[in-house]
Parts: C-alpha cells; sequence; structure tokens
C-alpha cells in the first residue's frame, strides 16, 4: 500500500509542476510525450482497479482522477472509475463518468446497459428504458438487457410488455433462472396464476433460490387453499432469506401488489406466524 499512495503523492506533485510551469518559482520541465502520459495512465488504472478489488474505493477514484488528468480519452479511465463511484453509491456522478465513455465508445453495448442499470438503482426506470434500449440496438442477443428492460417495465406497470422482454431473455438463455423467475411474476400480475406456477417451477429446477420458492409457495398457497408444499417451500424459503418477510424487501424485488397481497394472507397462516416473526427478526 505505501507504493500506491507513493504514486498518489508522485502524481500530486507532478500535477502541480504542470500548472506552475512559468512561475518564477519552478523552472520549466519538459512535456512529457503523449505515449508515456498513455503508459502511466494505463498502469495507474491498473493500481486503481485492484484498490477497487480490496473495496478501498475513495483512493481508487483519487488515482483515476488524477490519471485521467494526464490522459482524457482513455476509455477504460473512466468506466473504472464509474464503478469505483458506483461501490460508493455516487450514482450520479457515476452517470456521468459513463457518458463520458460513451463519447469515447458510442458502439459500447456494456455501457448503456450499465447505466440502464444504474436508472433502475436510482428509479428511473423511464430513463433507465432509454439506455437499455440503445444498448440492445448494438446487440439484440443479450439475455441480461432484456432482463433489465423487463424489470423497468414492470417498475412502470406495463407487465405485458414486461413479460415479452422476459421471454426474450429467456429464449437467448434457457438457463438464466431471474427471468424465468420474472415471467412468473408478472404472469401473476396478469392473472395467470397456473402458468406463474409453471414458470416459478422452471426457475426452481435451475436455482434453489429464496424467491422462486417463496413466490410458488405463496401462488399455491392462493390457488390451491392451504396446500401441504406451499406451507414447507414457505418455511424453506424464509429460512434461506429471512429478508423475504418484509414487504419493502419484496418491493425492491419487484413484487408486484397482487403477489404481496397473497404473501401477507399466507404469512397469516397459523403454522407460518413463527416463522415469519423469526425471520423478521434476523433479517
Amino acid at each position: 500500500m505505501k507504493k500506491i499512495y507513493k504514486i498518489i503523492l508522485y502524481l500530486s506533485l507532478f500535477e502541480y509542476f504542470l500548472i506552475n510551469q512559468s512561475s518564477a518559482f519552478f523552472p520549466r520541465i519538459n512535456e512529457p510525450n503523449q505515449q508515456e502520459l498513455q503508459s502511466t495512465s494505463i498502469q495507474i488504472g491498473k493500481t486503481a482497479l485492484q484498490l477497487i478489488q480490496f473495496n478501498q474505493n475513495k483512493e481508487a477514484i483519487k488515482l483515476l482522477k488524477l490519471a485521467i488528468k494526464l490522459n482524457p480519452n482513455e476509455f477504460d479511465l473512466w468506466t473504472t472509475l464509474a464503478e469505483a463511484q458506483i461501490r460508493l453509491n455516487k450514482n450520479y456522478q457515476a452517470l456521468s463518468s459513463l457518458d463520458k465513455a460513451i463519447m469515447l465508445r458510442p458502439d459500447k453495448q456494456s455501457i448503456y446497459l450499465r447505466q440502464g442499470s444504474i436508472y433502475l438503482n436510482i428509479n428511473d426506470p423511464s430513463k433507465a428504458k432509454i439506455s437499455i434500449n440503445k444498448g440492445l440496438s448494438i446487440n439484440k442477443n443479450n439475455e441480461r438487457g432484456y432482463f433489465q428492460l423487463g424489470n423497468a417495465e414492470i417498475m412502470l406497470n406495463n407487465y405485458k410488455s414486461a413479460l415479452i422482454a422476459f421471454k426474450k431473455s429467456s429464449k437467448i438463455n434457457s438457463n438464466f433462472w431471474q427471468s424465468i423467475n420474472n415471467e412468473g411474476l408478472v404472469l401473476y400480475e396478469l392473472n395467470n396464476s397456473q402458468e406463474a406456477i409453471s414458470r416459478f417451477r422452471a426457475a426452481l429446477k435451475l436455482s434453489n433460490d429464496a424467491e422462486p420458492m417463496l413466490a410458488l409457495a405463496v401462488v399455491l398457497y392462493s390457488s390451491n387453499n392451504k396446500s401441504i408444499e406451499s406451507l414447507k417451500l414457505a418455511k424453506k424459503a424464509l429460512e434461506s432469506n429471512p429478508k423475504y418477510a418484509l414487504q419493502e424487501y419484496q418491493i425492491q424485488q419487484l413484487w408486484g401488489k397482487k403477489l404481496q397481497k397473497s404473501a401477507q394472507l399466507l404469512f397469516k397462516n397459523k403454522e407460518m406466524k413463527k416463522v415469519v416473526k423469526e425471520a423478521k427478526e434476523n433479517s
């Protein structure tokens, strides 16, 4: 780590000398050539990436900002800076950094999808749709892009459009259980319980995640009038992820109002009350 801080100090001094070249207190120095600046900035970017991996994001940002002053046209520096900013929840700064990256590489699909992800996180699904669609216009064969688009449509209550997006996603990648699961979420809001059950079961074959497990339990309970299977699944799901006992967490996971309401009915079951109480205490 001492090496890293030496680099920061060196760059700070270097920047200061550049600014004050004409000062009477400092002699004029020879300007480094562009190739040297590019090489130095890339090395700094690699060091910053290592810092991000160790969750030292503030230090990484300091390095990256100095590197960008040396070489503002380096695409990877802007995307790495955005990543550090995202990790510190500086979402608007990250969006600005990604805008700079797009100016340098407007053909890069991943940047538009990354922007879309940020917009979803800050609850701006309309702008998320714009960014995601720009990304998908570059390459339509991207399951995660359609998954993000579906999530944006859910947030806008466009359930039929969301279903189309999720189906495109799972068609591209039949093992992408998250998209298959979200098909089920949408189908239930569209009053198609049986098809929703089918999609939740399909998702569970691919992943033992708590979400399709609990969603399936909720729909089974609602459809089959207190089925034994639903209670077993619900208990197992809440043991796996107690946060699902909280309605605000369900909302964060894009559960629709109908599914949330059905979940509350399940949680009021005599056998579930103790499980739900313990889950809330542990979440």
